[in-house]
């Protein structure tokens, strides 16, 4: 409790707190679009494959959120067979000591590595995954693993950013500019998670101060109403890249991360108060457009695919539409049919089955940002 006091001492925020709990078995729970997801986009070693890509690649990223979807679906065989692979194949066999390559795929007649540099948000939802794994499976190796990844993430993707603090970095290598600029991205730190991480691991003070810095981040770059994909903070000051000023397929999870965390998360309320022109926006078109550019208001006149529809629903739920929530959960796929999920496509996939799942309550996570499974109350191990 006293980490929970320092940091809104800290943001300057106030919020009324709950504390969980830690550990017990769930049943496996029937959720049939990730057996679709799954068929389409999973092989049975644990690989998650992007199929609209010629090299048929793998990302970091549909490795750490397949993971997070099989803690969900309580599915532990898939979960080991995705962290095998991740492990094995992304990080030659050692989370602990290699950050995951961030692309694997074909290249010529072989297949391997194609960019050996991490991508910190994967490598957070891999950690994360890890150690809510620990508590509703009771396996601590699980949480040995996440802190290891945790370590790495700390000592290799992380540095102190003027008028933030010590910050997530996108990844390892690429993201410190030749000006001193440091390239940021809002949709890597999803608050619940950074608040699970400042919690779980409070003897290592790194992590409240990313916490911290990743909060900031959130309400700087949402002040316009809608989020970039990328940011720039150069001895203080923000700006966007002159050649990335939208926001669209990173920044759609931006909206979808902060809605899913706890109202009693003491930034929630200040930044869902700052994106209300967002919920009016929707309202009014009854969609969620392809883009923004957060610094001049524009926006696209087409809509976003269907994942993005997908994606806004637990937004709106939250916000106080529920009405037009259902609408645009209505986008989500809901069917195990295979054929339908690859003409979905991964990535819209991946957005569905996040949006889906929260809509329909299959998870939920609490103000430590701890993942609670459906129906079933998460108690000690042992």
């Amino acid at each position: 409790m006293a980490l929970w006091r320092q940091l809104l001492k800290r943001l300057g925020l106030g919020a009324t707190l709950i504390v969980a709990s830690a550990c017990s078995a769930a049943p496996a729970q029937s959720w049939p679009a990730w057996e679709g997801f799954k068929s389409a986009f999973v092989s049975e070693d644990g690989r998650v494959i992007d199929r609209s890509q010629e090299d048929l690649r793998t990302v970091s990223e549909g490795q750490s959120y397949a993971l997070f979807f099989a803690l969900v679906a309580q599915d532990q065989k898939t979960f080991d067979a995705i962290l095998e692979w991740t492990e094995n194949n992304l990080s030659a066999g050692d989370m602990g000591k290699q950050l995951p390559a961030w692309i694997w795929g074909k290249q010529g007649d072989s297949w391997g590595v194609i960019d050996a540099n991490s991508a910190s948000d994967a490598d957070l939802w891999i950690a994360y995954a890890l150690l809510e794994a620990s508590r509703v499976w009771c396996h601590t190796p699980y949480a040995d693993k996440a802190r290891a990844l945790g370590e790495l993430i700390l000592n290799k993707e992380s540095m102190e950013v003027s008028g933030l603090g010590l910050s997530l970095l996108p990844g390892h290598t690429g993201f410190v500019l030749d000006n001193g600029a440091v390239k940021l991205n809002p949709s890597y730190v999803p608050p619940f998670m950074m608040a699970r991480f400042a919690n779980a691991w409070a003897d290592d003070t790194r992590w409240s101060q990313i916490y911290l810095a990743s909060q900031q981040l959130l309400l700087e770059t949402g002040k316009t109403g809608s989020y970039p994909d990328w940011v720039l903070y150069n001895n203080g000051a923000m700006s966007l890249p002159e050649d990335e000023q939208r926001g669209d397929y990173d920044a759609i999870r931006t909206y979808l991360w902060i809605a899913m965390t706890s109202k009693n998360d003491p930034t929630v309320a200040a930044l869902l108060k700052q994106l209300s022109p967002m919920a009016a926006l929707l309202l009014k078109r009854q969609n969620m457009p392809e883009w923004f550019e957060p610094m001049n208001g524009k926006f696209s006149g087409e809509r976003g695919p269907a994942g993005f529809q997908a994606a806004m629903a637990p937004f709106l739920q939250t916000i106080g539409m529920p009405e037009l929530a259902k609408k645009f959960h209505a986008q989500s796929l809901k069917t195990s049919n295979q054929e339908a999920w690859l003409k979905y496509g991964y990535y819209n996939g991946a957005l569905s089955l996040f949006g889906q799942g929260y809509m329909d309550g299959l998870y939920r996570f609490n103000t430590l940002g701890e993942f609670m499974p459906r129906g079933k109350e998460v108690k000690s191990c042992g």
